[in-house]
């Protein structure tokens, strides 16, 4: 049954409408029937203030492309994407100039942010301004080689302090709209969560799979050096920095429940390390687990019904339970003569990886839970810890200690075993590996300085899946750690 939570979160998004193109001038395909949504997709039915964005909206399979891009591997050309400066239709709408340029700036540095685009430069386009308000003509892209154009505008709006926006994606080779989308009663922060939308929508045309646009992070954040680690989260690119504890205490090891709504992490506010759940929508902490040890790494199951976590016993070992997702019913569930902890279902619900102390050295291991086998993962490296799934459960990332250079580097392998591969090397530690939920992108820890050496403070970077385009995320804060990549969100506060 979905949960209702009256008056506590809202969207600005009253209608999300698809648009389609009324002319492309001479070189234009009236007839031409490739649009992306031949359904009116409106959610002007919203009711009880729910932020649901209904899946039918970021469907593009209408398009039907003979081939989706290929992105983001080496020696792959980027996509060379046109991204004039927005237009405005009324002058009554609350937006001014600076504001006007910053949104489409916006929209090209969330594209930006994969590597997989090139930017055609805003002063080699004519009239950026007003060629939204034109009839599109295809040949001024092509002198400029440009593959792709988004055109932005912006109308009046009912409520004089608002707005709406109009986006439309075009394919020049295809003298086509691929995407086009109006987002109705927009103020400046439902206006970014448009634009990131649209980029979603729009990449998942062009690579059959959405960004990661619409998704957050949670982690463990100090605002200066003498602080103690608090729990935070943030757009997929650091932005919008909201902190989520604030006690006298170490907050560790925050994680995602899968629809996005609750975080789960360990905090010390009691003197001890008990294991409590933030709702993001009622803005409510509960302790979940506590007289268990040294309570920590709390994960939930793919249907969010089970919290696996480790825990210390009576005779000082460390092992993995499992509680109902109250809290409740704690119960046994790896428990060996080894340390045991760091447990991680997959997404497919079928699997749990963790890491043990079984043959000596700590290494990962992942239980079926259908059959109850279970089989070792990883035989190199001094230390293996911090097992992540990918979103399809084909693949495993973790860090590895690597004895001969001193540091802790970043691997990935098949979950059946095969194929390790080395992501990261002599940039400092890297550590606490998590997959975007697109599955191309991994969030992790850095303490690297410029020069690659150690630098001791920790910093939250990104790659793509195969270690290249290491980039750090803008996060204002001392030091960032212990980060996990949640879900695709679709549910949003109250402005």
């Amino acid at each position: 049954m979905k949960l209702k939570f009256k008056n506590i979160y809202l969207i600005s998004f009253i209608t999300i409408l698809n648009i389609f193109p009324k002319s492309f001038a001479a070189e234009s395909l009236i007839s031409n029937s490739n649009q992306i949504s031949k359904s009116d997709d409106s959610l002007e039915g919203l009711k009880n203030n729910s932020t649901d964005y209904t899946k039918n909206d970021d469907s593009v399979d209408e398009l039907k492309l003979d081939n989706t891009i290929d992105v983001g591997s080496p020696g792959v050309k980027k996509i060379r994407m046109a991204i004039p400066l927005f237009a405005i239709t009324d002058k009554s709408i609350p937006i001014n100039n600076n504001e006007l340029n910053e949104y489409s700036k916006r929209l090209t540095s969330i594209f930006n942010f994969t590597n997989w685009f090139e930017f055609i430069p805003q002063d080699s386009m004519q009239t950026t301004q007003s060629v939204a308000l034109q009839p599109f003509q295809i040949s001024q892209w092509k002198a400029l080689k440009a593959e792709f154009v988004i055109l932005g505008k912006f109308t009046k709006a009912k409520n004089p302090s608002r707005y709406n926006l109009e986006l439309r994606l075009y394919d020049i080779k295809l003298q086509a709209q691929l995407i086009g989308k109006s987002y109705s009663n927009l103020s400046a922060k439902s206006t970014d969560l448009a634009l990131r939308r649209f980029a979603d929508v729009s990449v998942a045309a062009l690579t059959g799979t959405p960004g990661p646009f619409m998704s957050q992070i949670v982690f463990v954040g100090k605002k200066d050096q003498n602080s103690n680690g608090q729990i935070f989260i943030a757009d997929f690119d650091g932005g919008n920095l909201k902190q989520i504890t604030e006690d006298k205490a170490v907050h560790i090891s925050p994680n995602w429940s899968r629809d996005g709504t609750k975080i789960i992490y360990t905090s010390f506010k009691s003197g001890k390390p008990d294991i409590y759940i933030y709702n993001l929508l009622t803005k409510q902490e509960t302790r979940a687990i506590s007289g268990s040890g040294n309570s920590s790494g709390a994960n939930w199951s793919p249907d969010g019904n089970l919290i696996a976590f480790s825990a210390s016993t009576m005779d000082g070992s460390t092992h993995i339970f499992t509680t109902n997702k109250f809290g409740g019913n704690k119960k046994p569930f790896i428990s060996t003569s080894a340390i045991e902890v760091e447990p991680a279902f997959s997404p497919n619900g079928k699997s749990i990886a963790y890491t043990s102390t079984k043959y000596g050295k700590p290494m990962i291991f992942v239980k079926d839970l259908s059959s109850g086998n279970t089989t070792r993962l990883t035989y190199a490296g001094w230390y293996n810890a911090s097992a992540c799934w990918s979103p399809d459960s084909k693949s495993i990332v973790f860090a590895s200690y690597d004895r001969d250079i001193n540091l802790w580097d970043l691997f990935k392998i098949g979950s059946n075993g095969s194929g390790i591969e080395r992501l990261t090397l002599s940039q400092g530690d890297n550590e606490k590996p998590s997959f975007s939920p697109d599955g191309r992108f991994i969030l992790f820890q850095s303490d690297r300085s410029s020069k690659g050496t150690r630098l001791g403070i920790h910093k939250l970077f990104y790659m793509s899946k195969d270690g290249s385009y290491q980039k750090s995320l803008n996060i204002p804060i001392y030091e960032s750690k212990q980060a996990s990549w949640g879900p695709r969100i679709t549910q949003f506060e109250d402005e």
